[in-house]
């Protein structure tokens, strides 16, 4: 099986999502640390790919929609998805960037919170549309999590909107930042002094 040319058909096959060159730094991430601990803010088209590169690790998707969650789940069968809600909308990302209190998701069970990650993506929820709730929440949140593990990289897909990159900017920091592949950006946050 040609690896790269099934995200090749992925990525004709969903014009506008990921590029080749995104899923496939996306991927070399995860196999980097396989088998590891994986945690993907969203589901859709792409998961398999990440719960191939995760072979015999664990992986965990956090999904709003419904819908999606029972697609995937008839898609790939054992398929760990945790259903989440998320009370915001994009056009509130100004004023939230501050607000800790309100970013944090409050409705993660305790075997996500407890978790020491090595990979976190976040994907989710969709963020081009003012109805959309926007990935504040879940970049936050993933941010948290992440100063809870040990030496974790994190990957937030769609960076060239405003919100994804303002977030990530504020909350995983620009000093943290391994490497950008089109709209994903890479960070990696390991345990230092500085926190």
């Amino acid at each position: 099986m040609d690896v790269d040319q099934d995200l090749r058909d992925l990525v004709d096959a969903n014009p506008g999502q990921g590029s080749f060159e995104e899923y496939r730094h996306l991927r070399n991430a995860i196999r980097a640390k396989a088998p590891c601990r994986l945690l993907v803010f969203g589901v859709g088209k792409d998961s398999r790919f990440w719960l191939e590169a995760n072979a015999g690790g664990t992986t965990v998707f956090v999904e709003h929609e419904p819908e999606w969650i029972r697609v995937t789940r008839e898609k790939l069968p054992g398929v760990d998805v945790v259903q989440v809600s998320y009370d915001t909308r994009r056009t509130q990302w100004k004023a939230l960037m501050e607000r800790r209190d309100r970013l944090f998701m409050e409705d993660l069970p305790n075997r996500i919170l407890s978790t020491n990650w090595d990979v976190i993506f976040v994907d989710s929820p969709q963020g081009g549309s003012r109805k959309r709730p926007g990935r504040m929440k879940s970049i936050y949140t993933a941010s948290v999590l992440a100063r809870r593990s040990t030496d974790v990289d994190v990957l937030v897909h769609d960076c060239d909107r405003p919100v994804e990159a303002s977030y990530a900017h504020r909350y995983l920091g620009p000093e943290r930042l391994v490497e950008q592949v089109h709209r994903l950006r890479h960070y990696r946050l390991r345990p230092t002094a500085a926190g």
